[in-house]
């Protein structure tokens, strides 16, 4: 006997034997219980769950001689549908007999009473495919049928047929079937097949075959055909042709990174292992999404896979900012659909994953405005300047830890003049005696306070590769960033409190840090660029001009 495939072996042959589609298969067992047996039914949903198989249960369950509604599978009918040799079941592919001539045929082959059951049963496959004229000839059969007809019109694509058809039916929608079912099913069909398989390889078969039935059988099918009769993760992955979780992690991890090199390495190995770059871009995708998920408060548990790679994604998401992974996403989403038709699709894969690295990081209009409005206060130094006796002293609550001062309280008036000596400026008092360090030291020790933060944020470790103590004054220290866009210095103030816990490790005393942008040499022509900025925003608004200032902007076109 010949080898038959494992989606014709186990196709269902009985309601209860359909997976994944309980909201229709209840509903059509009840109208058979209660005698409400539709003349005709529209089964629309996506490919390889259940829709054809579910048309020949109905079929057997009308004209099934022992038991009518409830197939038996052994009498003459059912075992005639089963087998697809029945004369009054007509199976038709709407893709093949599509004309209006064909549906001509159909309404007088229906004008015959039944050969051996009680109906006559017309199922139309991708009904879709139907001409305009052909829809037209169905439609006064499909609203007043013979008593002892009935059809059965399935579709994936119900947006393409007429109104006037669908009005006339009782749609049903099937959904994709759940990754989780899927898996049930064929780790019950490999127990009757007598194959041995591990849980990741099941899982694999399982998001592979998105949502559909037959797709997972007949990968199944292509898995056993290369393992044998044991499966295992590593033969799945090389048979299917499927990417590593690892070369997705290595692409996110060399761009939050600003790795350069290491991302180069990664585009190798995708050029040289001929992975298509639209399957990468998928991937990349879902495994952005993932991340995203996984940002989210217990997020990282819904997802379909094993415990360790769920660990995986809760640490990887610790260096990113959400609102980059957004703006990624995005640009993957779009580089999905150019891919399609692009002429040289691998030279654009890489050149859209190169430009991640110069991405800046997304800051809100709220922190825009927020410090616009801050900065356009005058500082302490700017204020009318106001007087503290030395003898009055400022109360705890007007110091903010590790801060600044909040207020200071001007002191009764008094008669006479004033010396330098009346007046106190402010300072943050000390929590302990600091030894006094050169800048010369703190900066032989600068990279082990770098290698710190790294194991930490390696994003901050390396952005701070970029700065240098200046100076040093008692516990202050002033760090200038070299070469760098204004938004890594916000990332650096943000982290402030993380970079003075790994001073205060190597230095084993508490240190104030402040962080500041400093000079260098400007490149050729951009004193040009700078006088042809200038003349672009001399019409722009005053908000305009400070955002361009305060977050280091460029006006283009």
């Amino acid at each position: 006997m010949s080898y038959q495939v494992l989606s014709l072996k186990y196709r269902p042959q009985v309601f209860e034997d359909i997976t994944g589609q309980d909201h229709i298969t209840r509903t059509l067992m009840n109208a058979f219980k209660n005698d409400r047996v539709a003349q005709a039914y529209l089964f629309t949903g996506p490919r390889g769950v259940g829709k054809t198989s579910i048309a020949r249960i109905v079929a057997k369950a009308l004209n099934c001689l022992t038991s009518p509604g409830d197939p038996c599978n052994t009498c003459s009918n059912c075992m005639e549908i089963t087998d697809g040799r029945n004369m009054d079941v007509l199976e038709i592919d709407g893709a093949s007999n599509r004309g209006i001539d064909e549906i001509r045929n159909l309404r007088e082959l229906i004008k015959y009473t039944p050969i051996n059951g009680a109906n006559k049963i017309i199922i139309i496959d991708e009904v879709h495919m139907l001409t305009t004229p052909a829809f037209n000839a169905l439609l006064r059969t499909l609203e007043e049928p013979p008593v002892h007809v009935k059809f059965i019109l399935a579709t994936t694509d119900v947006h393409k047929i007429p109104a006037t058809i669908v009005s006339r039916c009782q749609r049903f929608d099937f959904n994709r079937i759940e990754s989780k079912t899927i898996y049930d099913q064929i780790k019950k069909i490999l127990k009757l097949e007598k194959i041995k398989s591990d849980q990741e390889s099941l899982k694999i078969i399982s998001r592979k075959a998105d949502g559909s039935m037959r797709d997972a059988l007949s990968l199944l099918d292509q898995v056993i055909a290369y393992s044998g009769e044991i499966i295992s993760y590593e033969k799945t992955v090389e048979v299917l042709g499927l990417i590593p979780n690892e070369i997705f992690f290595n692409i996110t991890n060399a761009i939050v990174e600003k790795d350069g090199e290491g991302l180069l390495k990664q585009l190798e190995t995708i050029r040289n292992s001929g992975m298509s770059v639209s399957d990468v871009t998928i991937g990349l995708i879902e495994h952005v999404r993932n991340l995203i998920i996984s940002s989210i408060s217990d997020g990282a548990d819904i997802l379909d896979m094993n415990q360790n790679l769920k660990d995986t994604y809760k640490k990887a998401i610790q260096e990113w900012e959400i609102k980059n992974l957004l703006r990624m996403i995005q640009s993957l989403t779009e580089l999905e659909m150019v891919l399609k038709r692009a002429s040289q699709p691998q030279i654009l894969f890489e050149l859209t994953l190169l430009k991640f690295l110069q991405l800046d990081s997304v800051i809100s209009i709220s922190d825009v405005l927020a410090s616009i409005n801050q900065s356009s206060q005058p500082s302490l130094a700017q204020q009318p300047e106001k007087t503290i006796k030395s003898s009055e002293k400022l109360k705890s609550d007007d110091i903010e830890p590790g801060g600044p001062i909040k207020r200071a309280r001007k002191s009764p008036k008094s008669s006479g003049s004033k010396s330098d000596s009346d007046f106190l400026t402010p300072d943050i008092p000390e929590t302990k005696q600091t030894p006094i360090y050169k800048i010369n030291d703190i900066n032989k020790k600068w990279p082990e306070v770098i290698t710190l933060v790294s194991k930490t944020r390696r994003s901050i470790g390396s952005i701070m590769k970029y700065c240098k103590p200046e100076s040093a004054n008692g516990n202050n220290i002033s760090i200038g960033l070299y070469g760098q866009p204004k938004f890594n210095l916000r990332l650096l103030e943000k982290n402030r409190t993380l970079i003075e816990q790994k001073i205060e490790e190597v230095f084993h005393n508490l240190f104030k840090i402040e962080f500041f942008m400093s000079d260098k040499p400007e490149d050729p022509g951009s004193e040009l660029v700078s006088k042809k900025t200038e003349t672009k925003v001399k019409k722009k608004p005053d908000t305009a001009l400070r955002i361009i200032e305060l977050f280091d902007g460029e006006i283009l076109g």
